[in-house]
């Protein structure tokens, strides 16, 4: 059985590691670069290839791996950084000093299998070459199928990881809906409104958004009142205006959502999903001017998305018909919307909003989005 060492300094990354790899491998656990070099040192038999983090205390995996390679003995085991650096530069770094392969966190683990089967069928390979009178060209055709099917089985798990976020949104928006269907309409709304946000801003240049992180942020703004599912429904549903008390509870459904979203991180440690999630579930009512909460933060230090939502956020709710209101038109909607600007919300995000005023018109109109 070929043998995969793996050298992180998280617990959590190992076990990760160890729980994908053990069924077909033996994992050698390191939780430091000293105790790496040190069984590597004394190992009667090397691990078949090396899984080594890029970001540790004391020495980090670049200098761990000059150190590899400049021992005669473990020069030629293969190496597959692995690191939450989302850097081109650092990917370009890796693959420039030798490293066979590169893979970000947080860990998919059927990938991760893949990518370690290929490598060692790759290994198995060189091994047959040797052995036998075996041409470098079908040798390279062999490596373009391991490659082609690789590409494949990424695909297909990244689809499947994708309808599995879809999932538990609908089922969180879904109960939202159930307990206050304003609640559930509105969380659509506001993410079709955040959407015309962010595009506008990516045309005028005022921020940079690839499409897949663009999608990821839309599903994560549906989350944003998810906390309400914590909040009575003596409140939720309530006509007419709230009690101190009662909005003072009212508003903790920013904390009910980011408390959490944040107790169950450690499942996808450095996820932008649940980064996004969580900026806008806590920071959607803070203000401009600081009087918002739950933090009072103000101006700049609010989140970005979180300041971008807001906007939207607000322009559902003036829409919008309530039980203790009846909806204001879309002209009353965006003077309201103005003359916070500033006080309220983002100059710079008002400003947006008025270049995309139709949009947001003909988005308050439509059913379904």
């Amino acid at each position: 059985m070929h043998s995969i060492m793996v050298v992180d300094d998280s617990m959590t990354e190992l076990a990760m590691v160890k729980k994908a790899l053990e069924l077909n491998y033996r994992v050698i656990q390191q939780a430091s670069a000293k105790s790496a070099l040190d069984y590597l040192d004394g190992a009667k038999v090397l691990p078949s290839i090396l899984l080594l983090d890029l970001e540790m205390p004391e020495l980090n995996g670049f200098e761990v791996f000059s150190m590899i390679r400049a021992n005669e003995r473990t020069k030629d085991i293969p190496v597959i950084f692995v690191t939450a650096n989302q850097d081109v530069a650092t990917e370009l770094e890796a693959y420039s000093l030798g490293a066979v392969d590169f893979i970000r966190k947080p860990y998919v683990a059927e990938i991760l299998q893949k990518k370690v089967d290929l490598h060692i069928g790759i290994l198995t390979d060189k091994k047959k070459l040797q052995g036998r009178n075996l041409s470098l060209q079908e040798f390279n055709e062999q490596l373009q199928d391991y490659n082609d099917q690789l590409q494949e089985d990424v695909t297909a798990t990244k689809e499947h990881v994708h309808r599995l976020e879809y999932f538990v949104i609908g089922i969180v928006t879904d109960l939202i809906a159930k307990k206050d269907g304003y609640t559930g309409i509105h969380t659509k709304r506001v993410s079709k409104y955040l959407e015309i946000l962010l595009r506008q801003m990516k045309e005028m240049k005022m921020i940079r958004i690839a499409p897949e992180e663009l999608e990821m942020i839309l599903m994560a703004s549906q989350l944003h009142d998810m906390g309400k599912i914590g909040i009575p429904d003596s409140i939720l549903t309530k006509t007419g205006k709230y009690s101190d008390e009662e909005f003072s509870l009212m508003r903790q459904h920013t904390v009910f959502a980011a408390d959490s979203i944040q107790k169950f991180a450690y499942l996808l440690p450095n996820s932008n999903f649940l980064s996004y999630a969580y900026q806008m579930a806590r920071s959607h009512h803070e203000q401009w001017c600081g009087n918002g909460y739950p933090d009072r933060l103000s101006g700049p230090a609010i989140p970005q998305l979180a300041r971008i939502l807001a906007v939207g956020d607000v322009y559902d709710a003036l829409v919008s018909e309530r039980s203790y209101k009846k909806p204001f038109n879309h002209e009353q909607a965006c003077q309201i919307i103005n003359q916070g600007s500033g006080i309220q919300f983002d100059p710079q995000v008002v400003q947006v909003f008025n270049r995309c005023q139709a949009e947001f018109l003909a988005a308050s109109q439509m059913e379904v989005f």
